[in-house]
């Protein structure tokens, strides 16, 4: 989906100068395409991640198959397009850091489409391997035992 490599793009630009970031967590400045992320966003999910050098991210992931709006307007889908948006999508942004002991990302979420995250922290243990980027969400959103691993690779 174009519009949410745009979107997420757009955030990321937006977002205000701050403090530098640890130099630890320099492998993860850039843009990331999602390639997998677990059975909630189905089979062949879109997503894009920023980490801006300083210290910002946003992220957003949608599943491949969500319905258009019969009305074309977002603000007066069905209960069921309604449904099935927000259960296939999620998009927050905030701060990052490193946990270097820990091998983890932090995010400090500052705003979510799950608003429950809403100024809340998150380490997610990760690791790189050449152009991939892979993490755990310990507290997934659509609840229940942590995710699979997140599978993002190097946006080129």
């Amino acid at each position: 989906m174009k519009s949410v490599t745009a979107m997420a793009t757009a955030v990321a630009i937006a977002l205000s100068a701050g403090n530098a970031i640890a130099q630890s967590a320099k492998s993860l400045v850039g843009a990331w395409n999602l390639e997998a992320a677990g059975d909630t966003y189905g089979k062949n999910p879109t997503g894009k991640l920023v980490f801006a050098s300083n210290g910002h991210y946003a992220l957003v992931i949608t599943r491949n198959d969500l319905p258009k709006f019969a009305s074309n307007s977002r603000v007066k889908g069905t209960p069921d397009e309604n449904k099935a948006v927000i259960g296939g999508s999620v998009a927050h942004f905030g701060r990052y850091s490193v946990d270097e002991k820990a091998k983890a990302i932090v995010l400090k979420i500052d705003s979510s489409t799950f608003p429950n995250w809403n100024g809340t922290e998150q380490k997610r243990p990760f690791e790189i391997k050449g152009d991939q980027l892979r993490y755990t969400n310990p507290k997934p959103s659509a609840g229940g035992a942590p995710t699979g691993q997140v599978v993002w690779n190097r946006a080129k």
